[in-house]
Protein backbone atom coordinates (compact mmCIF):
# COMPACT_ATOMS: atom_id res chain seq x y z
CA UNK A 1 0.00 0.00 0.00
CA UNK A 2 1.01 3.81 -0.33
CA UNK A 3 3.65 2.88 -3.10
CA UNK A 4 2.34 4.35 -5.86
CA UNK A 5 2.29 7.78 -4.57
CA UNK A 6 4.64 10.28 -5.94
CA UNK A 7 6.29 13.39 -4.70
CA UNK A 8 3.85 15.00 -7.14
CA UNK A 9 0.60 13.90 -5.99
CA UNK A 10 1.91 15.52 -2.22
CA UNK A 11 2.40 18.49 -4.51
CA UNK A 12 -1.04 18.28 -6.33
CA UNK A 13 -2.78 17.99 -2.83
CA UNK A 14 -1.09 20.83 -1.31
CA UNK A 15 -1.56 22.88 -4.13
CA UNK A 16 -5.69 21.95 -3.43
CA UNK A 17 -5.74 22.39 0.29
CA UNK A 18 -4.20 25.72 -0.04
CA UNK A 19 -6.73 26.95 -2.80
CA UNK A 20 -10.08 24.87 -1.48
CA UNK A 21 -10.54 25.23 -5.50
CA UNK A 22 -9.21 22.61 -8.22
CA UNK A 23 -10.04 25.42 -10.74
CA UNK A 24 -7.36 27.71 -9.33
CA UNK A 25 -5.10 24.94 -8.11
CA UNK A 26 -5.02 23.39 -11.66
CA UNK A 27 -4.10 26.81 -13.12
CA UNK A 28 -1.10 27.32 -10.34
CA UNK A 29 -0.12 23.55 -11.28
CA UNK A 30 -0.58 24.54 -14.83
CA UNK A 31 -2.40 21.40 -15.31
CA UNK A 32 -6.48 20.35 -16.44
CA UNK A 33 -8.78 20.58 -14.19
CA UNK A 34 -10.11 17.22 -14.99
CA UNK A 35 -6.81 15.92 -14.49
CA UNK A 36 -5.93 17.24 -10.99
CA UNK A 37 -9.22 16.00 -10.01
CA UNK A 38 -8.16 11.96 -11.15
CA UNK A 39 -5.07 12.61 -9.27
CA UNK A 40 -6.70 13.41 -6.02
CA UNK A 41 -8.95 11.19 -6.22
CA UNK A 42 -5.71 8.69 -6.93
CA UNK A 43 -4.46 9.51 -3.75
CA UNK A 44 -7.44 8.95 -1.91
CA UNK A 45 -7.54 5.85 -2.65
CA UNK A 46 -4.30 5.06 -2.47
CA UNK A 47 -4.68 6.41 0.93
CA UNK A 48 -7.90 4.43 1.69
CA UNK A 49 -8.46 7.91 3.50
CA UNK A 50 -10.90 10.60 2.18
CA UNK A 51 -8.97 14.02 2.04
CA UNK A 52 -11.37 16.40 0.72
CA UNK A 53 -15.74 17.28 1.29
CA UNK A 54 -16.91 18.02 -1.77
CA UNK A 55 -19.93 19.38 -2.91
CA UNK A 56 -21.16 21.77 -5.53
CA UNK A 57 -20.27 25.18 -3.90
CA UNK A 58 -17.11 24.54 -1.89
CA UNK A 59 -14.29 21.69 -1.07
CA UNK A 60 -12.66 21.86 2.58
CA UNK A 61 -10.11 19.82 4.41
CA UNK A 62 -11.53 16.79 5.96
CA UNK A 63 -9.83 16.19 9.99
CA UNK A 64 -7.42 13.61 8.08
CA UNK A 65 -6.62 15.44 5.45
CA UNK A 66 -5.76 18.59 7.76
CA UNK A 67 -3.92 16.11 9.71
CA UNK A 68 -2.16 15.14 6.50
CA UNK A 69 -1.53 18.71 4.98
CA UNK A 70 0.48 19.31 7.75
CA UNK A 71 2.79 16.16 7.31
CA UNK A 72 2.69 17.14 3.43
CA UNK A 73 4.02 20.98 4.42
CA UNK A 74 6.82 19.23 6.78
CA UNK A 75 7.65 16.86 3.80
CA UNK A 76 7.92 18.77 0.97
CA UNK A 77 9.63 21.70 3.42
CA UNK A 78 12.53 19.02 4.07
CA UNK A 79 12.51 17.95 0.29
CA UNK A 80 13.76 21.45 -0.46
CA UNK A 81 15.81 22.21 1.84
CA UNK A 82 17.99 18.76 1.26
CA UNK A 83 17.78 19.99 -2.59
CA UNK A 84 19.34 23.56 -1.73
CA UNK A 85 21.71 21.56 0.90
CA UNK A 86 23.63 19.23 -2.04
CA UNK A 87 23.30 22.51 -4.37
CA UNK A 88 25.65 23.93 -1.95
CA UNK A 89 27.80 21.40 -1.45
CA UNK A 90 28.00 20.83 -5.21
CA UNK A 91 29.52 24.22 -4.63
CA UNK A 92 31.71 23.75 -1.70
CA UNK A 93 29.61 25.70 0.22
CA UNK A 94 29.31 23.31 2.81
CA UNK A 95 31.09 20.21 4.17
CA UNK A 96 34.61 19.61 5.69
CA UNK A 97 38.23 20.78 5.01
CA UNK A 98 41.05 18.69 6.69
CA UNK A 99 44.11 20.53 5.81
CA UNK A 100 48.16 19.34 6.63
CA UNK A 101 50.79 21.64 6.96
CA UNK A 102 54.03 21.60 8.10
CA UNK A 103 54.34 22.78 12.02
CA UNK A 104 58.03 24.94 11.52
CA UNK A 105 56.42 26.64 8.17
CA UNK A 106 56.62 30.20 8.35
CA UNK A 107 54.98 30.93 4.69
CA UNK A 108 52.07 33.39 5.29
CA UNK A 109 50.15 32.13 2.41
CA UNK A 110 49.22 29.19 4.69
CA UNK A 111 47.01 30.93 7.02
CA UNK A 112 46.29 34.01 4.55
CA UNK A 113 44.59 30.75 2.32
CA UNK A 114 42.43 28.87 5.19
CA UNK A 115 40.80 32.94 6.70
CA UNK A 116 40.19 33.80 3.23
CA UNK A 117 38.41 30.38 2.47
CA UNK A 118 36.61 30.59 5.98
CA UNK A 119 35.55 34.06 5.30
CA UNK A 120 33.90 32.30 1.72
CA UNK A 121 32.72 29.42 2.77
CA UNK A 122 31.60 30.01 6.22
CA UNK A 123 30.01 26.62 6.83
CA UNK A 124 32.43 24.50 5.61
CA UNK A 125 34.43 23.35 8.70
CA UNK A 126 38.05 23.36 8.09
CA UNK A 127 40.59 21.24 10.54
CA UNK A 128 44.07 22.40 10.76
CA UNK A 129 46.76 19.40 11.13
CA UNK A 130 50.33 20.63 11.91
CA UNK A 131 52.37 17.65 10.31
CA UNK A 132 55.50 16.70 8.61
CA UNK A 133 55.64 16.45 4.75
CA UNK A 134 56.07 12.55 4.50
CA UNK A 135 53.36 12.24 7.22
CA UNK A 136 51.46 14.49 5.32
CA UNK A 137 51.72 12.10 2.23
CA UNK A 138 50.90 9.18 4.16
CA UNK A 139 47.55 10.38 5.59
CA UNK A 140 46.49 12.10 2.48
CA UNK A 141 47.51 8.19 0.97
CA UNK A 142 45.12 6.78 3.45
CA UNK A 143 42.38 9.30 3.27
CA UNK A 144 43.08 10.98 6.91
CA UNK A 145 43.77 13.76 4.94
CA UNK A 146 42.46 15.99 2.71
CA UNK A 147 45.37 18.05 1.32
CA UNK A 148 48.43 19.39 2.67
CA UNK A 149 50.65 22.18 2.52
CA UNK A 150 54.50 20.34 2.05
CA UNK A 151 58.06 20.82 1.55
CA UNK A 152 58.68 19.29 -1.78
CA UNK A 153 59.89 17.18 -3.48
CA UNK A 154 57.18 14.66 -3.40
CA UNK A 155 57.70 11.18 -4.39
CA UNK A 156 54.46 9.45 -3.60
CA UNK A 157 53.16 8.94 -7.75
CA UNK A 158 49.77 8.64 -6.55
CA UNK A 159 49.27 12.45 -5.47
CA UNK A 160 48.70 15.31 -7.40
CA UNK A 161 51.32 17.83 -6.39
CA UNK A 162 51.34 21.47 -7.06
CA UNK A 163 53.87 24.18 -6.69
CA UNK A 164 52.97 27.22 -5.13
CA UNK A 165 55.90 28.95 -4.35
CA UNK A 166 59.99 29.00 -5.25
CA UNK A 167 62.93 30.75 -3.74
CA UNK A 168 66.42 30.89 -3.24
CA UNK A 169 67.82 29.29 -0.39
CA UNK A 170 70.71 31.33 1.67
CA UNK A 171 73.26 30.32 3.40
CA UNK A 172 73.02 31.41 7.54
CA UNK A 173 76.27 31.00 9.74
CA UNK A 174 77.45 32.61 12.71
CA UNK A 175 78.65 36.29 12.47
CA UNK A 176 81.88 35.86 13.13
CA UNK A 177 82.17 33.06 10.68
CA UNK A 178 85.27 33.67 8.16
CA UNK A 179 82.96 33.49 4.97
CA UNK A 180 80.54 36.08 6.86
CA UNK A 181 82.97 38.78 5.39
CA UNK A 182 81.75 37.41 1.72
CA UNK A 183 78.47 38.98 0.59
CA UNK A 184 78.41 35.87 -1.93
CA UNK A 185 79.94 32.21 -1.17
CA UNK A 186 80.35 29.36 -3.73
CA UNK A 187 78.93 25.92 -2.72
CA UNK A 188 82.55 24.62 -3.18
CA UNK A 189 83.37 26.69 -0.05
CA UNK A 190 80.82 24.70 2.04
CA UNK A 191 83.35 21.36 2.46
CA UNK A 192 84.08 20.02 5.66
CA UNK A 193 82.23 22.94 7.31
CA UNK A 194 79.73 21.43 10.29
CA UNK A 195 76.16 21.52 8.67
CA UNK A 196 73.36 21.68 10.82
CA UNK A 197 70.16 20.08 8.25
CA UNK A 198 66.65 20.16 8.53
CA UNK A 199 65.66 16.59 10.12
CA UNK A 200 65.47 14.11 7.65
CA UNK A 201 61.61 13.73 6.49
CA UNK A 202 61.06 9.83 4.62
CA UNK A 203 62.63 11.01 1.24
CA UNK A 204 60.19 14.38 1.42
CA UNK A 205 61.34 17.94 1.69
CA UNK A 206 64.47 19.82 2.22
CA UNK A 207 66.90 17.24 3.74
CA UNK A 208 66.94 15.38 0.24
CA UNK A 209 67.47 18.84 -1.57
CA UNK A 210 70.70 19.78 0.57
CA UNK A 211 72.11 16.07 0.00
CA UNK A 212 71.46 16.52 -3.68
CA UNK A 213 72.82 20.24 -3.93
CA UNK A 214 76.21 19.10 -2.18
CA UNK A 215 76.12 16.01 -4.40
CA UNK A 216 75.91 17.70 -7.44
CA UNK A 217 79.51 19.99 -6.43
CA UNK A 218 81.22 16.46 -5.43
CA UNK A 219 81.02 17.52 -1.69
CA UNK A 220 79.84 15.36 1.14
CA UNK A 221 77.66 16.96 3.75
CA UNK A 222 79.25 17.22 6.58
CA UNK A 223 76.34 17.02 8.82
CA UNK A 224 76.96 17.36 12.94
CA UNK A 225 73.26 17.44 14.20
CA UNK A 226 69.71 17.96 12.51
CA UNK A 227 66.47 19.68 13.62
CA UNK A 228 62.99 20.36 12.40
CA UNK A 229 62.27 23.80 13.90
CA UNK A 230 63.78 26.10 11.82
CA UNK A 231 64.15 28.84 14.79
CA UNK A 232 66.61 25.70 16.14
CA UNK A 233 68.42 25.31 13.39
CA UNK A 234 69.25 29.26 13.80
CA UNK A 235 69.62 28.67 17.69
CA UNK A 236 72.73 26.42 16.79
CA UNK A 237 74.13 28.75 14.11
CA UNK A 238 73.99 31.47 16.76
CA UNK A 239 76.13 29.29 18.90
CA UNK A 240 78.84 28.80 16.35
CA UNK A 241 78.01 24.72 16.14
CA UNK A 242 77.66 25.12 12.22
CA UNK A 243 76.54 26.72 9.18
CA UNK A 244 72.61 25.98 7.53
CA UNK A 245 71.32 26.25 3.89
CA UNK A 246 67.30 27.46 4.68
CA UNK A 247 64.87 28.80 2.39
CA UNK A 248 65.20 32.66 1.66
CA UNK A 249 62.23 33.74 3.83
CA UNK A 250 64.12 32.95 6.90
CA UNK A 251 65.94 35.88 6.62
CA UNK A 252 62.51 37.31 8.19
CA UNK A 253 63.90 36.10 11.71
CA UNK A 254 66.48 38.67 13.14
CA UNK A 255 68.47 36.17 14.96
CA UNK A 256 71.40 37.65 17.09
CA UNK A 257 74.28 35.87 16.13
CA UNK A 258 73.40 34.82 12.67
CA UNK A 259 73.84 36.34 9.39
CA UNK A 260 72.61 35.45 6.02
CA UNK A 261 74.50 35.24 2.61
CA UNK A 262 73.74 34.56 -0.91
CA UNK A 263 74.88 31.15 -2.51
CA UNK A 264 76.51 30.95 -5.85
CA UNK A 265 77.07 30.92 -9.02
CA UNK A 266 73.28 29.00 -8.90
CA UNK A 267 71.24 29.91 -5.65
CA UNK A 268 69.26 25.97 -4.98
CA UNK A 269 65.89 26.22 -4.91
CA UNK A 270 63.61 25.51 -2.17
CA UNK A 271 59.97 25.84 -2.29
CA UNK A 272 56.04 25.12 -0.85
CA UNK A 273 53.97 22.75 -2.15
CA UNK A 274 50.29 21.67 -1.78
CA UNK A 275 49.28 18.19 -2.66
CA UNK A 276 46.17 16.26 -2.63
CA UNK A 277 45.02 13.14 -3.59
CA UNK A 278 43.26 13.49 -7.28
CA UNK A 279 40.87 10.52 -7.32
CA UNK A 280 39.39 12.19 -3.63
CA UNK A 281 38.62 15.54 -5.51
CA UNK A 282 35.31 16.77 -4.00
CA UNK A 283 33.64 20.48 -4.54
CA UNK A 284 35.03 21.90 -1.13
CA UNK A 285 38.68 20.62 -2.07
CA UNK A 286 38.35 22.33 -5.30
CA UNK A 287 37.10 25.19 -4.29
CA UNK A 288 40.19 25.94 -1.64
CA UNK A 289 42.29 24.85 -4.36
CA UNK A 290 41.47 27.90 -5.89
CA UNK A 291 41.42 30.14 -3.50
CA UNK A 292 44.91 29.01 -2.25
CA UNK A 293 46.15 29.75 -6.71
CA UNK A 294 44.54 32.69 -6.62
CA UNK A 295 46.74 34.01 -3.73
CA UNK A 296 49.88 32.08 -4.48
CA UNK A 297 49.75 33.70 -7.75
CA UNK A 298 48.94 37.05 -6.70
CA UNK A 299 51.19 37.44 -3.36
CA UNK A 300 53.45 39.67 -2.62
CA UNK A 301 54.35 38.22 0.46
CA UNK A 302 57.98 36.87 -0.64
CA UNK A 303 59.45 39.35 -3.39
CA UNK A 304 62.73 36.93 -3.11
CA UNK A 305 60.77 33.90 -4.75
CA UNK A 306 59.36 32.53 -8.48
CA UNK A 307 55.03 32.11 -8.22
CA UNK A 308 54.19 28.88 -10.21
Amino acid sequence: MNQNIELRHLRYFLAVAEELNFGRAAERLNITQPSLSRQIQNLEKELCIILFERNQRQIKLTVPGQIFLIEVEQILARFNQGIRIIHRASRGEIGQLTVGFQGSSVYDIIPISIKEFRDRFPEVEVIMQPMETSKQVIAIAENNLDIGFVIPPITDANLAVEILLQEPLVLALPDNHPLAVQAEIPITALANEPLILASRDRGCGLHEQIFDIYQRVGLRPNVVCAAREMQVMLGFVAAGIGISLLPSHVKNFQRAGVVYRVLTPDAPIAGLGITWKAENMTPVLSAFLEIVRDIANTSSLYPDSDRK
